[in-house]
């Protein structure tokens, strides 16, 4: 046995990263096409991004930049339950590149009335960047939805998004919020004038508060500990729910079951329907009292 090698048994390729991947469940699961995705992309993965895009009708507008989007690896170790990721840095913008993608995303935001801003973006595109793409796109009249951690996060709190989904872990990291503090996390809400706050945390499922009122939503059922790509179809289901005019425990109902899918298969937001309709009668919506 070489202790250094690993040789895998099964390699699962796929076009990745946070906005792929809702548009992955939009159109393959939910069969919701009225959406595109902007993506950065540049080099020969860029040209596979693009081409396994158009191959599973994701819809996509693309910038092109010099640098090349990069490859990510997760090594799976399944009877031991767990995971190893390898994570490549991804592209760098030059400072033209960036005053160029401004301009790429002004002039196709026309007319769109849902921003979701999910990830992070290139190097060299910074906060302040985004800050000011996003109050554009607020000027323009577009509803700001976020999912996303980090310094960026701390960024675009300050325009007040209309919809935050955060990961727990992340909420206690960048603002000192336990995940057991209900009353602070409202009063975060109120304090940065959100409308909807959505803190997810795994299998206990995620907490929503609202004006009207706060929800607990989660699935009866545990499929497996495999978790890549679930907060991202997790925000997919959200996001379409509301789009739908299905209300705001409809549409946590089908997040949560869509965040349980995707852990039936190895891959992030690859499951079908036939997945998503096994786990939706797992999932309940419950109010909480603070």
């Amino acid at each position: 046995m070489i202790t250094n090698v690993v040789r895998g048994d099964k390699v699962i390729k796929f076009v990745d990263g946070k906005g792929l991947n809702l548009a992955r469940v939009m159109t393959n699961v939910l069969k919701f096409r009225d959406y595109f995705c902007i993506n950065i992309l540049g080099g020969e993965v860029g040209k596979i991004i693009e081409y396994e895009c158009k191959a599973e009708g994701i819809n996509t507008k693309n910038f092109w930049i010099k640098d090349s989007n990069r490859i990510n690896t997760a090594l799976v170790y399944e009877y031991e339950k767990r995971m190893f990721m390898i994570n490549e840095p991804g592209p760098l913008m030059s400072d033209e590149e960036v005053e160029e993608f401004k301009k790429f995303f002004k002039k196709n935001i026309t007319g769109v009335s849902r921003l979701v801003v999910s990830g992070s973006a290139a190097r060299g595109f910074d906060g302040k960047d985004l800050v000011e793409i996003i109050e554009f796109a607020r000027n323009k009249g577009c509803r700001i939805e976020v999912d996303i951690s980090g310094q960026w996060l701390k960024e675009l709190i300050k325009v007040s998004p209309e919809l935050l989904k955060i990961n727990a872990d992340e909420l206690k990291v960048a603002f000192e919020i336990p995940k057991d503090d209900l009353k602070g996390m409202e009063n975060f809400r109120r304090n940065y004038e959100i409308e909807t706050l959505i803190i997810t945390n795994g299998k206990d499922g995620s907490l929503t508060f609202s004006n009207e009122g706060v929800f607990n939503a989660k699935s009866n059922k545990i499929y497996s500990d495999f978790s890549v790509g679930s907060g991202d179809s997790f925000f997919a289901g959200l996001i379409y729910g509301l789009e739908k005019n299905l209300g705001l425990k409809e549409s946590l109902k089908i997040a949560t079951a869509c965040g349980t899918a995707n852990t039936l298969r190895y891959g992030a937001a690859i499951f079908d329907e036939k997945d998503l309709e096994r786990v939706l009668p797992e999932v309940i919506v419950m109010e909480v009292q603070l």
